[in-house]
C-alpha cells in the first residue's frame, strides 16, 4: 500500500511539474556540448526507485542536439573526403611533373656541354644545378603535400571513429530509454490493475 501511495505522489510530482519549454526558456547549461547536456539532464532528472524520470522537453532537446551533432559530423566527414581526393589528385600531378623533370634531366646529361636556357648559353654543370634545384623544390613541395595528406587522413579517421562512437552512444541511450519507459509502463499498469482489483 505504501508503494502505491509513493507511486501516486511521484506521478503527481512529475505531471505537476511538467511544462513545455522552448530552447530560449531552458537553462544555459542545456545548451553546452553533448556531455554537458547529458550531465545536466541527468542531474535535473527526478529519481524514482532506481530509475531517473526525464522531462520531455529535455529529452526532445537532447535528441535534437544529438541529431544535429551527428549531421555535422557527417558533413565534416564528407568535406574531409573531398579534401582527400583533392590531395590525391594534386599528389599524382606532382608525381607526373617529377617524372617529366627527371626525363628532361636525363636528356640534358646526354646533350652537349653548353646548352640554351631561355635563349642564354649555359654550361652543363650550371644547367644541372638549376634542374636539380627545380627537382628539389618539387620534391619538397611533394613532401609538404604528402604530410598534409596524412594529416587529413588522420583527422578523417578520427572524425569517423568519433562519429561511430557517438552513434553507438546515442543508440545505447535510445535503447535504455525505451527499456525504462516500458518498465515504468508495466509498473503503472500493474498498479492500475491492483487498484481495480
Amino acid at each position: 500500500m505504501s508503494r502505491i501511495i509513493s507511486l501516486f505522489f511521484v506521478f503527481i510530482f512529475v505531471f505537476g511539474n511538467a511544462q513545455t519549454a522552448s530552447k530560449d526558456s531552458l537553462p544555459a547549461s542545456i545548451n553546452g556540448n553533448l556531455n554537458q547536456q547529458f550531465d545536466y539532464v541527468f542531474q535535473k532528472s527526478n529519481s524514482f526507485q532506481e530509475y531517473k524520470v526525464i522531462k520531455k522537453e529535455y529529452f526532445a532537446l537532447l535528441k535534437e542536439n544529438s541529431t544535429d551533432s551527428v549531421n555535422r559530423f557527417k558533413k565534416e566527414l564528407e568535406q574531409l573526403k573531398g579534401n582527400f581526393l583533392a590531395y590525391d589528385k594534386n599528389l599524382q600531378s606532382l608525381k607526373d611533373t617529377l617524372a617529366t623533370t627527371k626525363s628532361s634531366l636525363e636528356e640534358v646529361k646526354n646533350a652537349q656541354n653548353n646548352m640554351n636556357f631561355f635563349g642564354i648559353s649555359v654550361a652543363k654543370s650550371s644547367y644541372s644545378m638549376i634542374m636539380w634545384g627545380i627537382v628539389l623544390a618539387l620534391l619538397f613541395l611533394s613532401l609538404i603535400i604528402l604530410f598534409r595528406f596524412k594529416n587529413a587522413k588522420t583527422i578523417a579517421n578520427e572524425s569517423l571513429r568519433n562519429f561511430e562512437k557517438l552513434e553507438e552512444d546515442f543508440e545505447d541511450f535510445k535503447r535504455k530509454s525505451l527499456e525504462k519507459e516500458q518498465k515504468l509502463g508495466r509498473q503503472l499498469q500493474d498498479e492500475i490493475n491492483k487498484h481495480k482489483n
